[in-house]
């Protein structure tokens, strides 16, 4: 640890001095946040992916890029949170998110993942979302695929899982005054994997503030959900309830720092899901593509030990 963190030491002096644009000015500060990140989290993680992570966030940050003309947005993949603006009408954006998690105990410990999702806007404040998600490993330790395996308990090799979903988000306020930004996302879901399929419907409250303004915001998140299971089997719990909280912190026009809390209920004799992420999110120049960078650490017994993602989202510009 002590030759990563001289040799992003070294990078810090480097880009430590006066700059033309905030996306420079800060970028000392983004690798002592990765300073930051290595010092917490490296207890959970093997070190030789940390420190790749790491040095590709350091590389990230020295980059000398364009300012955006608009702050980035400081809610959204690979976090888990959900902010609640929609598209504007006939503009398309997709997302994809990877990730590697670690349970804690059973005979398959790692999986991984790759989700994605269309986001279309249909009419002002109405956005339609499709989303495909797989995963292979343990699927118990994904909240979203655990229903993949109904009926049985997987102490065997690993398996593979996957969704459908397709939803809507309706944003209600735009945050402007004092009010929050407030939106309602609703979705259904067809879970399918080694058990029998399984079909959920969920709703969710979207709420995000800007507490501080101007070309370098902080924002708060909050997200409060409800599942309902269309067919539980006996002994599943047919509804259970999600709360996740972020807040973002722009360092830069184009990079923002998150720390998000998510936490949902499980099957009765299971402790509640609960993940604590850290990480950044970065938009590459002349309006290219938003990249986001994620560690998260679980709480308790049944979620994971460490948690890695990574997101990459387009905009896809008008499809009229």
């Amino acid at each position: 640890m002590r030759a990563v963190t001289k040799q992003l030491d070294q990078m810090v002096r480097v880009t430590a001095k006066p700059a033309t644009h905030p996306g420079q000015r800060y970028s000392a500060a983004i690798i002592r946040y990765a300073l930051w990140l290595y010092q917490l989290f490296s207890p959970r993680i093997p070190r030789r992916f940390l420190t790749r992570l790491i040095t590709a966030l350091a590389v990230m940050a020295v980059l000398d890029a364009k300012a955006q003309d608009e702050p980035i947005e400081l809610a959204d993949d690979p976090f888990e949170i959900t902010d609640p603006f929609a598209a504007p009408p006939g503009h398309a954006e997709v997302g994809v998110v990877g990730y590697y998690e670690r349970a804690r105990r059973g005979r398959t410990r790692g999986t991984g993942g790759l989700e994605t999702e269309l986001e279309l806007g249909i009419a002002p404040g109405l956005e339609l979302r499709l989303g495909q998600f797989g995963a292979f490993g343990n699927l118990e330790t994904r909240r979203r695929l655990d229903a993949a395996v109904r009926g049985e308990e997987q102490e065997g090799p690993a398996a593979w899982g996957g969704a459908t979903q397709l939803g809507a988000l309706y944003q209600i306020a735009d945050g402007r005054g004092a009010m929050p930004a407030l939106g309602l996302l609703g979705r259904v879901r067809m879970i399918y994997g080694p058990g029998r399929p399984a079909q959920e419907a969920e709703f969710v409250a979207l709420a995000g503030k800007t507490l501080h303004g101007g070309a370098l915001p902080l924002g708060l998140h909050v997200n409060l959900g409800w599942t309902a299971r269309l067919d539980p089997l006996p002994g599943e719990r047919p509804n259970f309830y999600l709360f996740n909280a972020s807040v973002g912190q722009a360092v830069a026009r184009d990079t923002a720092v998150v720390l998000t809390y998510a936490r949902e209920q499980q099957e009765r004799g299971q402790r509640d899901y609960e993940l604590v992420q850290a990480g950044l999110r970065h938009q590459l120049p002349d309006g290219g593509p938003v990249l986001g960078f994620a560690l998260g650490a679980g709480i308790g017994r049944d979620s994971p030990s460490f948690q890695l993602a990574f997101a990459v989202q387009w905009s896809l510009g008008s499809f009229r």
